[in-house]
């Protein structure tokens, strides 16, 4: 070789990830409005996709000239609208811009977690996610977590020492307090470290802005003070806030109208599991793309533009349609198994008759991916065999179902004799939920229901 020549070589390795798998993932994701406004938004991209017309909708203009008279709506080579949604080049569509890739909190402390514990401590640590609140902390006590999962509770302790451990920082948190303590964990900055003293001890003072009285209790300058306080500001009371269910929509644009996304009804054939929402097979291939891209296929003469453009556009449809019916199937599934599993419930709407199930043990039992489970039921409804509409959540979020059993409870109290918190604690007992008097009235709380002595006056 000779000298002063240099051979640059780059190797690259990696994984390149489906776009079929990720379009799948994404549609998977969506509630039944969003998926409305994805096939919307699809059918006014891609022309190769059209929604067939129901019988009872007139047929418009442009529908019989795409039967009969494709050509007439045809552009012209050199329509600059037609060269200008032409392909730059051969590579295949990037499915990302239709659907950007978004992991759901649980998923994310499930990828963290369950892999560094032990087979036998990992039920109660799916137990302990699935009990994180969309804000981030945790919802049960680790009394009620080791009981449902007949663990001991150092290794309640253990587990959600390493809960606390993930990403985002704060998460598992059982407070505000302890939430801004984990996020300032291993500090070693003299403002940090004020600001975790100031948390610790003097969240009073930091509320009303007390800078001197922290400043003459650790005898430091009241400028350090307030850089601590800064800190504090800084921090993330809210860790979980990051996440988002929604795909295709906006966080601030999301309906807050309850649609059911699966219906479970009963008749004297038996259960019936509907999923809601459109119809993969309302949608089909525009019939001139469809010709051409057989054409193409065969061999047929076709300008490469076209070529390209067509192949693009309704392998684009294909894939888009497919996604649309292996969501259908993977909600049809997971109704299926409610209506096995939970049949009880389904029925009444009863919370007693709520048995424990988590995403992992569905998934597992189904013979699918935990993150199928968790993408086809995160942020959706249920329409019960009562007409109910509930969330998702409440078949997997064991404090769900012990507030939703409290306020069962209080609804059925005698007006006159209102229940203590230790009587309703006794009574979910009998109903096979052992609770903590104290877990009562921090659920009783959260629900914004009073005392027995409030109500009593009330």
């Amino acid at each position: 070789m000779r000298q002063g020549l240099r051979a640059n070589v780059r190797v690259e390795t990696g994984l390149r990830v489906d776009p079929r798998v990720v379009l799948a993932s994404q549609i998977l994701q969506l509630t039944t409005q969003e998926l409305e406004q994805a096939i919307e938004t699809e059918l006014n991209e891609n022309p190769a996709l059209e929604r067939l017309q129901d019988d009872f909708e007139p047929i418009r203009e442009e529908a019989i000239l795409k039967a009969v008279a494709p050509q007439e709506l045809k552009p012209a080579s050199e329509d600059a609208e037609f060269r200008r949604s032409l392909p730059n080049d051969e590579s295949a569509p990037d499915w990302v811009d239709l659907a950007s890739a978004n992991t759901s909190m649980l998923e994310h402390l499930r990828a963290q977690l369950l892999p560094v514990l032990p087979s036998e401590l990992r039920g109660l640590g799916e137990y302990l996610i699935e009990s994180v609140s969309d804000k981030g902390y945790l919802d049960v006590s680790l009394e009620e977590a080791a009981l449902a999962t007949d663990a001991s509770l150092e290794d309640a302790e253990e587990v959600l020492k390493k809960l606390q451990e993930c990403e985002p920082p704060g998460v598992g948190a059982r407070d505000l307090k302890e939430c801004l303590m984990l996020q300032l964990r291993g500090t070693k900055e003299l403002e940090e470290q004020l600001a975790r003293a100031i948390i610790k001890h003097h969240m009073d003072d930091f509320v009303a802005r007390r800078a001197g009285k922290i400043s003459r209790r650790y005898k430091v300058m009241p400028s350090v003070v307030e850089q601590a306080f800064d800190v504090i500001l800084a921090l993330n009371p809210f860790p979980g806030e990051g996440f988002t269910s929604s795909v295709y929509l906006p966080a601030n644009s999301r309906s807050f109208g309850v649609t059911p996304d699966l219906k479970l009804t009963r008749s004297d054939q038996g259960w019936e599991v509907e999923v809601k929402g459109a119809e993969p097979s309302s949608l089909s291939i525009n019939r001139a793309y469809d010709r051409k891209f057989k054409a193409a296929q065969n061999g047929g003469k076709v300008d490469a533009d076209e070529k390209r453009h067509v192949s693009t556009y309704v392998q684009r449809a294909n894939d888009f349609i497919t996604c649309l019916q292996q969501r259908r199937r993977t909600l049809k599934l997971i109704g299926e198994y409610l209506v096995e599993h939970q049949g009880s419930f389904v029925s009444t709407g009863s919370y007693q008759f709520l048995r424990s199930l988590t995403r992992s043990q569905m998934a597992k039992d189904l013979g699918i991916h935990e993150s199928t489970v968790s993408r086809a039921t995160q942020g959706k409804f249920v329409q019960l065999s009562t007409g109910d509409v509930v969330v998702f959540d409440v078949f997997f979020k064991p404090a769900l179902r012990v507030q939703k059993m409290i306020e069962e409870i209080l609804r059925t109290e005698e007006p006159g004799k209102p229940l203590s918190d230790e009587q309703i604690a006794q009574m979910l007992a009998r109903k096979g939920v052992v609770v903590a008097r104290r877990t009562v009235n921090k659920y009783r709380d959260r629900t914004k229901l009073l005392s027995s002595r409030k109500r009593r006056s009330a």
